[in-house]
């Protein structure tokens, strides 16, 4: 965690301005979770799997699939940036006292 300053309206309290600035921040995380999810389910739907299981049965395959491979580059970037965003709502989540 770190200390920010800001410069804000001297109507609007320090508590306000803490409390509202991880909500929008909360928000926003949430926002690129729905995002990423919606990214991943068109795989999901063609493969009938989840991520983990398609990555295992492409690296395990004994011909490579270069249509699955584009598929696994693809898929494994919208994976990793939704873990990324889950972790950072997780942690705004904790921030607010919502753990």
């Amino acid at each position: 965690m770190r200390t920010v300053t800001l410069e804000v309206p001297t109507w609007v309290t320090e508590e306000e301005v803490q409390r509202e600035t991880l909500q929008a921040l909360k928000y926003r995380a949430l926002w690129k979770l729905e995002y990423y999810k919606g990214q991943m389910q068109p795989f999901e739907r063609k493969y009938g799997v989840s991520f983990e299981e398609f990555k295992a049965k492409v690296e395990r395959a004994s011909q490579e699939n270069f249509e699955e491979w584009d598929d696994l580059i693809e898929w494994e970037a919208y994976h990793r940036a939704y873990e990324e965003w889950r972790e950072r709502y997780e942690e705004l989540e904790k921030c607010l006292g919502n753990s």
